[in-house]
């Protein structure tokens, strides 16, 4: 079952609430029901002004599917802007609430707060045997109070009995709704550039995206989302994206160490004022605090950095990424048995999480715990078999141990799922070269020159590979 209705709206309040009748003969239509909400809800809000459905509560997923697509085309038909459904789902990762359930007065505000919106609204499609209610809610973000909205009898006739039957054995739409934004969209809103923002952002057309969260904040400059989602797309451009998780909620990318041109020192310090002004406007949100950390950290300052993530740890506790970029931090200051206290409790807190048991590994690497190491990179690959960074530290471990061909073997891996990691073609041509296969050594210095042309050890490393063989 999908559940709670919720309408972000942009603008004023309305009340009033309407029934019709009662019994299997009387009330209104479904789509009459429909109607009447979208008009009354567009007789109070101004043309223009933007909605957000995420979900709603009724007999069955297509029949919630069904309505939804109805109000929402309902709405358009009036003037009323509806963000992206495909989207919305990127709004409860990014403040870490579930998608079912009802939606507290709280987080009503704060999904309200973050999409610069004022009023939120609930409801549901509830079968009372004689006739079903289509009801809503809503809460006022401002103000915390709730305000009354439309409720409708619906009727139980041959006709709803019918279609909710047929819906039944419908699969739920998927995030190609027929009202969703795309590349072909023309934004006029702060809301649109947005929605079209994070279609592209997902798509790892970051240019593209930063263009639009550009245009969203120059129309709405409180808008805390388009400053967030503008930081991270610039964080991804100036990165190795390893993963974007739906939505472009999450990006996953491999530390620098801080080991980073000057052209990307000056991304992250756009990165940072980002997050620093998506700060300044939802000062309650970890996970802006924790993103803030992670440029700090690749732009070389791991205090920063800490004291960005243990801001982040307070307001979520139990955040398991949290802990996990903290003890990358660590591990940046060489504070090894710190950096593997916070791996430790991220496991504990996700144990499926699979960067958090390849960073300790790591970590045992360097402290020359070798079994250690490779039982935690060994789990990371078994939990997430595509994530190409522990093939790439099972590398190192053996590397480390003078067992080139198996190390070879590993970053041979770590390559296959990320034909761009660079650090795996240095530590492979690193192995090449003391087997003596020199040519293959040059080959991969020379890629991760292309890759990162400010690579100084790739080049004093290709240097030497060269002179050892004669030119």
């Amino acid at each position: 079952m999908k559940y709670v209705c919720v309408f972000i709206i942009a603008t004023v309040l309305f009340t009033g609430c309407a029934s019709s009748g009662g019994g299997s003969g009387t009330g209104l239509s479904l789509m009459e029901a429909i109607e009447q909400s979208a008009e009354k809800i567009a007789a109070e809000l101004p043309a223009g002004s933007r909605v957000a459905i995420v979900a709603f509560e009724s007999p069955n997923d297509g029949l919630t599917d069904y309505i939804i697509e109805e109000l929402i085309g309902a709405l358009i038909d009036r003037n009323i802007e509806v963000a992206d459904r495909q989207n919305l789902e990127y709004v409860y990762k990014e403040l870490d609430f579930q998608l079912s359930g009802d939606v507290s007065d709280e987080s009503a505000q704060s999904i309200g707060k973050f999409l610069g919106a004022q009023l939120v609204i609930t409801g549901q499609l509830s079968d009372v045997e004689a006739s079903y209610r289509f009801r809503t809610s809503a809460v006022h973000v401002e103000r915390a109070t709730r305000v009354s909205v439309p409720r409708y009898d619906v009727r139980n006739d041959q006709a709803m009995r019918s279609m909710v039957t047929a819906l039944a054995s419908q699969k739920a739409a998927d995030n190609n709704a027929k009202y969703g934004v795309s590349e072909n969209t023309v934004p006029i809103t702060a809301g649109t550039f947005l929605d079209r923002g994070i279609l592209f952002a997902s798509r790892g057309e970051y240019e593209m995206a930063i263009a639009d969260f550009t245009e969203a904040i120059k129309l709405d400059p409180n808008l805390a989302a388009a400053y967030a989602l503008r930081g991270r797309a610039k964080f991804a451009g100036a990165s190795l994206v390893l993963s974007v998780e739906d939505n472009f909620s999450t990006v996953g990318t491999l530390s620098t160490g801080g080991l980073i041109s000057a052209e990307q020192a000056r991304a992250y310090e756009q990165v940072i004022a980002d997050f620093t002004q998506a700060i300044r406007l939802d000062p309650n949100n970890a996970k802006n605090y924790r993103e803030r950390g992670s440029a700090y950290a690749d732009k070389g300052d791991p205090d920063r950095a800490i004291e960005d993530y243990n801001q982040a740890i307070r307001l979520d506790p139990k955040g398991a990424r949290n802990y996990s970029n903290r003890g990358n931090a660590y591990f940046d200051k060489d504070e090894f048995d710190r950096a593997i206290e916070d791996y430790t409790q991220a496991i504990r807190l996700d144990p499926n999480y699979a960067d958090a048991y390849n960073n300790r590994g790591s970590t045992y690497i360097e402290k020359g715990d070798y079994d250690r190491a490779m039982e935690d990179c060994n789990q990371a690959t078994r939990l997430d078999p595509d994530y190409p960074v522990p093939y790439f530290n099972r590398g190192n471990a053996y590397l480390y141990q003078e067992d080139f061909d198996r190390a070879i073997a590993e970053y041979n891996q770590a390559i296959r799922l990320n034909a761009n990691y660079s650090s795996a073609y240095m530590n492979r041509g690193v192995a090449y070269a003391n087997k003596g296969d020199l040519d293959r050594s040059i080959a991969d210095f020379e890629t991760v020159l292309r890759l990162v042309p400010h690579n100084d050890d790739a080049r004093n490393n290709l240097e030497v590979v060269r002179q050892m063989r004669g030119r």
